[in-house]
C-alpha cells in the first residue's frame, strides 16, 4: 500500500506521525545511529491507554550533574480504558475499516516475551538500578516487550528497538492483542471468505490458493461443498470460509519459529527449475500443499532426509512455524544466494532487516535472529523506500483502497490482515491473501509477507520497533 491508497488511512498516519516527532523528550541519535538525519523521532504509540494507580514518583530523579534526562512529574494517572476491537469514531486516531489490537490492563506481572504497557513516564535506564544512566523517557501510554524475569525490582525491556532496565512498579501487564489461534494450514483452493459461516451470508472477498494462514476457532454452520465445518480466519472483523478448502494442523497458539543458525548462512534462497509440489513432509507420500511453477523462488531453512525421490532422499524446507511446515525435493530447486546475518546490530533491541534483493525479512534481536520470511515488496514502478524507519500504526486488519478506479493498479482488498506502518507515504509490513508468490517484487510500495508471519511479526513487535530496508 502507498501513496494514494487506503480508506481514511493517510488521515490516521498523519495524526501518528504528528504525536512521533518532538513527542518525548529523549537523548539525540549518535553519529552512528543510521535515523540520525531523519525527520522522524520516536513515536508516541496511536493505541494507548492509561492504568489506574496511585499517584508516585518515578523512580528516583537523576542527578543535577548527569545530563540524562529527569521523568517530569504527572498528576495521578486516569482509570484504565480498554480500547474498543471495532473503530471507534470518538478516537483521534479513528480511521474507517481499521482495526487496533486490543489494549487492556490485567493484573499480574509480565513474562518475557510478553508485550507491556508503560503506565507512567519512564526512565530507561542502562542497568537495573537507580543511579545509572538514563537512556531516554518513555512517555505514558509506551508499549515495551519484557525481555528478562524481574530482577531487583526492573524488568529488562525493548523500547523502540532499544534496550534497558525500567522500574517494574510502572511496567503494566496486557492481554494478549488477539485471541489465541488453534491451528494453522495451507488453503488448497482459492476460496470465498464470508462475514459469516454461512454462504447466504455477504461474500466479502477472495482468498488465493496455496496461502499460509491460521485460524481463531471451528464452528458449525451452513453446508459448503457438503460440509457445515468452518475456520474462523480473522477476528477482527470477523472473517470465515469453509474447512473444505484447508489442511490444518492443529496447534495451542501461534508456535515459536525454530532456532536460527547461530553461524554461517541463515538459510538461502533458490529458484525452481521445474514444477514441483510443495509438501506437509519429505516425502511423496506426504499431503500435497500446492504446487509451484518454474521459476518460483523459495527460501530454504534448512536440508532434511526423506523419502527417496528422483535417486535422493534430499529434501529442503521451504516453511517452519509459525507456518504450517512445507518441503520440497531437492532436485526441483538451484540455491542462488547464501541468507547471511547483518555484521553488525543496527540496534540493541527488536528490529526488522528488509533485503529488497533477496526479498527476505529477518527478525532480530540485537545481532540475534529470531525468525526469517519471504516477502513481496514493491514493483520497479512502485518501489519500496530503502532507509530506516519506526513503525507508527499498528493494526489487526484494515480495508485498502489505492490508485484511480479505472487504472490497471486500482485496488480495493477487503481485511488486509496484521499491519505495520513504517513509512509516511503509506508503506507497511503486512500479510497478504491475494497471492502466494513471495520471493517476486509484487506490491504497490508495502513488504507483503504470508498471513502468518505478519501475524507473528506483530505480536512480537511493539510499536515504534525499527524497519531497515535496503537492497
Amino acid at each position: 500500500m502507498r501513496r494514494r491508497n487506503i480508506l481514511g488511512a493517510m488521515a490516521g498516519a498523519v495524526v501518528a506521525l504528528a504525536g512521533i516527532t518532538g513527542a518525548v523528550s529523549a537523548d539525540p541519535a549518535s553519529d552512528d545511529d543510521p535515523t540520525a538525519t531523519m525527520p522522524i523521532g520516536p513515536p508516541a504509540p496511536p493505541d494507548t491507554t492509561t492504568v489506574a494507580g496511585p499517584p508516585a514518583p518515578v523512580d528516583p530523579p537523576v542527578a543535577t550533574d548527569t545530563p540524562s534526562p529527569v521523568v517530569p512529574a504527572r498528576p495521578a494517572p486516569v482509570a484504565t480504558r480498554v480500547v474498543s476491537s471495532k473503530p471507534d469514531p470518538s478516537d483521534p486516531h479513528y480511521s474507517a475499516n481499521a482495526y487496533p489490537p486490543r489494549k487492556e490492563a490485567m493484573d499480574g506481572p509480565p513474562v518475557p516475551g510478553d508485550i507491556a504497557l508503560v503506565s507512567d513516564d519512564l526512565n530507561l535506564r542502562e542497568n537495573g538500578d537507580y543511579t545509572s544512566k538514563v537512556q531516554v523517557v518513555m512517555p505514558a501510554g509506551s508499549l515495551v516487550t519484557i525481555e528478562k524475569r524481574l530482577k531487583d525490582g526492573f524488568y529488562l525491556v525493548n523500547y523502540q528497538s532499544s534496550l534497558g532496565w525500567a522500574d517494574a512498579k510502572y511496567i503494566k501487564r496486557l492481554a494478549p492483542e488477539m485471541p489465541p489461534v488453534v491451528g494453522v494450514g495451507t488453503l488448497l483452493e482459492s476460496t470465498p471468505i464470508y462475514e459469516k459461516p454461512d454462504t447466504t451470508g455477504k461474500q466479502v472477498t477472495t482468498w488465493k490458493a496455496g496461502i499460509p494462514l491460521s485460524y481463531y476457532a471451528e464452528v458449525d454452520g451452513g453446508a459448503y461443498k457438503g460440509s457445515k465445518r468452518w475456520y474462523k480466519v480473522m477476528s477482527n472483523p470477523d472473517r470465515y470460509l469453509s474447512t473444505w478448502t484447508v489442511l490444518g494442523t492443529a496447534t495451542n497458539g501461534l508456535q515459536d519459529p525454530p532456532p536460527l543458525p547461530k553461524k554461517g548462512a541463515l538459510g538461502w534462497v533458490g529458484a525452481l527449475v521445474s514444477d514441483a509440489n510443495v509438501r506437509s513432509g519429505p516425502g511423496a507420500s506426504h499431503d500435497i500443499l500446492k504446487s509451484w511453477p518454474v521459476g518460483r523462488r523459495a527460501l530454504v531453512y534448512g536440508e532434511v532426509k526423506g523419502e527417496t525421490y528422483n535417486g535422493s532422499t534430499q529434501w529442503y524446507q521451504v516453511a517452519v512455524p509459525p507456518e504450517q511446515s512445507a518441503f520440497v525435493h531437492s532436485s526441483f530447486v538451484k540455491k542462488q544466494a547464501d541468507v547471511m546475518p547483518v555484521d553488525k546490530a543496527a540496534y540493541t533491541g527488536r528490529w526488522f532487516d528488509v533485503n529488497l534483493t533477496q526479498q527476505v525479512i529477518v527478525a532480530y534481536l540485537g545481532a540475534s535472529a529470531q525468525y526469517m520470511a519471504q516477502t513481496a515488496s514493491g514493483t520497479k514502478k512502485n518501489a519500496t523506500d530503502t532507509g530506516a524507519y519506526p513503525t507508527f500504526w499498528r493494526l489487526v486488519s484494515q480495508r485498502m483502497q489505492g490508485d484511480n478506479l479505472f487504472s490497471d493498479d486500482y485496488y480495493n482488498l477487503d481485511s488486509v490482515p496484521y499491519i505495520q506502518y513504517f513509512h509516511p507515504s503509506g508503506e507497511a509490513i503486512h500479510g497478504a491473501y491475494w497471492h502466494d508468490n513471495f520471493g517476486t517484487p509484487m506490491s504497490h510500495g508495502c513488504v507483503n509477507t504470508s498471513i502468518v508471519a505478519a501475524q507473528w511479526m506483530l505480536q512480537w513487535a511493539p510499536l515504534g520497533t525499527k524497519v531497515v530496508v535496503h537492497e
